[in-house]
């Protein structure tokens, strides 16, 4: 166990070191690739065929093409001959009343030098004094004309006052300009070749001399690389860069002292670089960069995969002590809420921050240049933050595998104590509490939205509109997923409640996805029908057995009963004399059949509540078996003075019945009426057809009040008669009942004052 331990703990302290090792392999190489000089251009200069085509080239043609148009409107100002000349006069001013003074280039210089202004060995200006007298800086200097500047114009009075320091610095930079081409390109080796002609009206050259390539044509000049060329014939300019040179044409039309009409400007650069200057060190440093810039993409290639690499390893292996991984476990730090988790993580994300601005800064600035200050900043947050993120996720993953990254959080606690007091809750308690949060959150939310659009000029304010209009989606939702569940849940407890109320005492609610009180609900619903499922199996258990001994004695009787019958019949042919014996007979005659009728009824209610009986379905004419039976008991009735009263329809209408138990049914029904009606009234039968439905329908007036409700009247055992003065058993309605349904008929009694009512239907056949 311990050398599986120990072997899980190696590789995940290996995994580690070896994630830090990629990590810096990629963050290397991103710093690589921020700071090569084709920032911005992404990969797509890499398709590009040669320097030539890069916006580096292009930049650096338009400055020296610019450098070349100031030269040719300060050569003449700063030369004589060929040389520089530092006798020119540069400048003319005067003070207040005082005569002219001419400012030679010479005093200029000398000047400018005693305030701190010289040219670098960039040719650049620089100052090394930065404070000046009040006296230098002094605007009471009236210009009457500059040399560099001949065609100056005055937008406002003011403008003719300068004070001398302005002055020698607008010198110096006409002077900068001018050396820049002079040592550039004129003195020192070039592969940026030049000419500007100006022509009089007969097409001859007014000078010639601004250019460095006297022995080379404007054909050999194109031919040499990259060019330009731009003539006053033409309102185009004739070029092969990838952009057109900017401000070309107006610049020449600018510096033209001679006011000629005519002019061309060739421009060009030889692409074979066979001179060391600004383009061939530019050449060279764009192939090396090149070169680099694949080498930085495959470090952040396999920086980035070592990392996924090692960070799946990691992640499969988090939580785990032993490399079977079967028992996840947690760290001290894992036990607290999830919520605290993240506090604590961004705690100490902010702590870091703080450290690394207060000690990680000025360590960069000590090993890198200043223009890469803020990107090494920006990289050491997002390494510091990456860091603290991933020993944050790492927790909840640990979490996650243990079941208790939302078991343990206080969003779960709370919402554990929440469910709780609303199941305890009503309804209508609810569904408040749940409307005004929901308002609540929607007042919220929407008031931020107005605060943050008041804020819009500000992109954070923008996010967080965006933000928050997600969240309000999600918020409204969230609501209509609440609302959905519950009312799905509340359907299934209606449809338990409907299942277990028609009948299927059985029915158990499937519990899934059932929360708070509809869980509550739905146990009790259950134990409901649990409850009448086990009432239900005992009343048919006491049916059954009462049902079972009501057979058995039944039968039990019959056979000592037909012995007393028997008998009974014999001493009747034994002719006994005197009138007391035949007497006694006659009532032990009359008292064994109506003992054998009652077992009879009694095995027979007995089969037809069971549903035992075996019937004989046929098809039978039910107006044809109601006329028979008013026969056969229309003399019965007489004995009772009832008058038999039938309404009956001329055509036949047959139903599907057992023959005998019809008969059964319709004389239980007869013998009913004969032996409760009252004496001197009617019986009324009658026989109609509703649809695919015929009905009979017996009724009479009782001879006695009518005291019981009309379902009690087809339990067994029960009588109309409540004094018992008939010798009913009181098993007729119940055996007639019984015997209907197995027939899939109709059987209901009606009762209105003393008017008793059966009504039977049965289903036509055609």
């Amino acid at each position: 166990m311990r050398i599986k331990d120990y072997s899980l703990r190696i590789r995940k302290n290996i995994a580690v070191i070896l994630h830090i090792i990629f990590l810096a392999i990629a963050v290397g190489g991103i710093s690589f690739l921020y700071m090569n000089n084709q920032l911005g251009s992404g990969v797509s200069w890499l398709t590009k065929s040669s320097y030539e085509d890069s916006e580096q080239f292009q930049q650096q043609f338009q400055e020296d093409l610019d450098h070349i148009l100031h030269y040719v409107a300060y050569r003449d100002v700063f030369e004589e001959d060929g040389v520089l000349d530092l006798s020119s006069p540069m400048f003319s001013v005067a003070r207040g009343d005082n005569p002219e003074i001419i400012y030679t280039l010479e005093e200029v210089l000398r000047y400018a030098k005693s305030q701190g202004f010289y040219l670098n060995d960039q040719f650049e200006v620089v100052n090394d004094l930065f404070i000046y007298d009040n006296a230098s800086t002094s605007r009471d200097q009236y210009i009457n004309w500059r040399a560099y500047d001949p065609n100056a114009t005055l937008s406002e009075p003011g403008d003719a006052y300068i004070s001398l320091l302005d002055l020698s610095r607008e010198v110096l930079e006409c002077l900068s300009e001018y050396y820049i081409v002079h040592y550039r390109m004129l003195v020192n080796p070039t592969n940026f070749y030049f000419r500007v002609v100006y022509q009089d009206a007969d097409g001859e050259e007014i000078d010639a001399s601004y250019t460095n390539a006297e022995d080379r044509s404007t054909d050999e000049l194109m031919a040499l690389g990259r060019y330009c060329f731009l003539d006053s014939e033409s309102i185009f300019i004739d070029t092969n860069l990838s952009e057109i040179p900017k401000n070309v044409a107006v610049s020449m039309e600018k510096n033209n002292a001679t006011d000629s009409e005519s002019y061309y400007l060739i421009a060009a650069v030889d692409t074979s670089y066979e001179a060391d200057d600004v383009y061939a060190d530019q050449a060279a440093e764009y192939q090396q960069m090149r070169e680099h810039f694949f080498e930085g993409l495959a470090s952040i290639a396999i920086g980035i995969i070592g990392c996924l690499i090692t960070l799946y390893d990691l992640i499969m292996t988090a939580g785990y002590r032993t490399a079977d991984r079967q028992t996840p476990y947690l760290h001290g730090f894992d036990t607290i809420t999830t919520e605290s988790c993240l506090f604590m993580a961004v705690l100490c994300t902010l702590f870091a921050l703080f450290l690394g601005e207060k000690i990680g800064y000025p360590l960069i600035h000590l090993m890198v240049s200043e223009d890469s200050w803020e990107f090494a900043e920006r990289m050491m947050r997002a390494v510091i933050i990456y860091g603290c993120s991933l020993i944050a996720a790492f927790s909840l993953l640990r979490r996650y595998k243990c079941r208790q990254l939302w078991k343990n959080s206080l969003l779960h606690h709370t919402l554990e104590n929440l469910e709780l007091y609303f199941t305890d809750s009503t309804f209508s308690r609810r569904i408040l509490y749940t409307y005004v949060a929901f308002v609540a959150a929607q007042v919220v939310i929407v008031g931020l939205i107005a605060v943050s659009i008041h804020f819009w000029r500000y992109p954070a304010a923008r996010i967080i509109v965006a933000v928050l209009i997600l969240g309000l989606g999600f918020l409204d939702f969230g609501a209509l997923k609440r609302l959905y569940s519950t009312s799905t849940q509340e359907d299934r407890i209606a449809d338990a409640i409907s299942m277990i109320s028609s009948g299927d005492t059985a029915y158990q609610m499937d519990l899934d996805g059932l929360t708070g009180k509809e869980l509550k609900m739905g146990h009790m619903i259950n134990s409901i029908g649990t409850g009448l499922e086990q009432a239900l199996q005992e009343q048919l258990k006491s049916e059954r057995m009462k049902a079972d001994l009501i057979t058995n004695v039944s039968h039990d009787i019959k056979t000592p009963l037909t012995s007393i019958i028997s008998y009974v019949d014999l001493l009747k042919r034994e002719n006994l004399p005197g009138e007391k014996a035949k007497e006694y007979l006659e009532i032990l005659d009359q008292k064994s059949q109506r003992l054998k009728n009652l077992t009879e009824d009694l095995v027979e209610v007995s089969k037809a509540s069971s549903g035992n009986l075996k019937l004989d379905m046929v098809k039978i004419n039910l107006v044809e078996m109601i006329w028979q039976t008013n026969g056969e008991f229309e003399e019965k009735f007489a004995e009772r003075y009832l008058e038999l009263v039938s309404s009956l329809p001329d055509e036949s209408i047959c139903i599907m019945a057992d023959g005998r138990r019809l008969w059964r049914v319709l004389e239980n029904l007869y013998n009913n009426a004969y032996k409760y009606a009252m004496e001197h009234s009617r019986v009324y039968t009658d026989l109609s057809r509703d649809g695919k439905m015929v009905f009979f329908t017996i009724k009479n007036v009782s001879e006695v009040p009518l005291n019981v409700n009309a379902d009690e009247l087809t339990e067994r055992f029960v009588r109309g008669d409540v004094s018992r003065a008939t010798e009913g058993s009181g098993l007729g309605l119940s055996i007639a009942q019984s015997l209907t349904r197995l027939q899939k008929g109709s059987f209901e009694i009606i009762i209105d004052g003393d008017l008793f009512k059966v009504l039977i239907g049965f289903p036509v056949v055609e």
